[in-house]
């Protein structure tokens, strides 16, 4: 029977899948990605069967062009697939393929965001440091971010990741050697005084003399009879006291708003009270705002149980 002439509909997906893998296989290219085609056709976008489809779609493909498309596509139609962690690896090795060190360096940091649970996060870690040092100069301050939070992470009994942070340390020994400025003299941008000008000062502070005047002073308003003293203010109540910190369990980064707001679109469809943190990139999904860290634990336990990993931040001011 020819690929085509097979109605998915009546036959379970992992057989249409397993199917089409073996025509690739076996050097049907064409049937295996027709069958795949008909597959992604018929089945609705918000089924983990349409995901499936569309994933194996993408790693069949002939080109490295119709594989992007599909794994972008699956990013944007199908953000809570399982499927979809592969898929935003897969997209940063097609972007290094073809030379886009920026690009795939934007991936992995999405993927690392996105994923913190990830058994390959330490992995990407590694691949994300090298990536943005061949970047030149211009990436360093990021590269070097990306390896201090990497080598915190890599457990000891991963010895040739280790090895392999320690050995692009000393490029950030300059970066991480830099101390910021004081606040102090961030603040106050009056240069000090030379030496000599110093002494002059001191010298004149001790004689009776006139200093010349700076600024006109205002002369204080005159009392009316019966009328209170002017009282002086002795401080400056604030314009509006800062909001409160809370927790929120975030389920993804995404450099693209719009595929943020679909993922939450999604998971609202599915009875969770979602949505978008952020006014540039990236744009955080996050569910929940607990006052305590017990009640997201509790909440991020649940959406675990239903098939959405994440973990607990805190959002807002930190609490004093």
């Amino acid at each position: 029977m020819a690929a085509q002439e097979v109605d998915t509909s009546r036959v379970p997906q992992d057989t249409i899948v397993a199917r089409a893998r073996l025509l690739v296989q076996s050097g049907k290219d064409a049937d295996g990605r027709r069958l795949l085609d008909s597959l992604v056709n018929v089945t609705p976008t918000d089924s983990a069967r349409f995901a499936e489809a569309l994933f194996w779609h993408g790693t069949l493909a002939t080109t490295a062009a119709d594989a992007e498309r599909d794994y972008r596509r699956l990013l944007i139609e199908a953000p809570l697939s399982p499927h979809a962690e592969d898929a935003l690896l897969r997209l940063a090795q097609l972007e290094q393929a073809r030379g886009d060190r920026r690009g795939a360096s934007d991936h992995l940091q999405r993927f690392l965001l996105s994923y913190p649970q990830s058994a390959a996060r330490t992995r990407v870690s590694v691949q994300l440091v090298r990536l943005l040092f061949d970047q030149g100069p211009q990436q360093l301050a990021r590269a070097c971010d990306v390896l201090r939070t990497a080598r915190a992470e890599v457990p000891v009994s991963a010895v040739e990741l280790r090895n392999q942070l320690d050995a692009q340390a000393p490029r950030c020994a300059y970066v991480e050697t830099q101390a910021p400025m004081p606040a102090s003299t961030v603040a106050d941008s009056t240069p000090a005084p030379a030496p000599a000008q110093a002494a002059v000062r001191q010298d004149t502070a001790k004689r009776t003399v006139t200093p010349p005047p700076t600024a006109p002073v205002a002369a204080p308003p005159r009392a009316t009879a019966g009328a209170a003293p002017p009282v002086a203010p002795t401080s400056v109540a604030p314009a509006a006291s800062a909001a409160p910190a809370f927790y929120s369990v975030q389920l993804a980064a995404y450099d693209s708003q719009e595929s943020a707001t679909r993922m939450v679109q999604q998971l609202t469809g599915r009875g969770i009270d979602a949505r978008v943190d952020g006014a540039v990139a990236p744009y955080r999904v996050r569910v929940g705002k607990f006052s305590s860290r017990a009640d997201a634990a509790k909440a991020a336990a649940d959406l675990k149980a239903k098939g959405h990993s994440g973990f607990i931040t805190l959002v807002g001011p930190p609490s004093k």
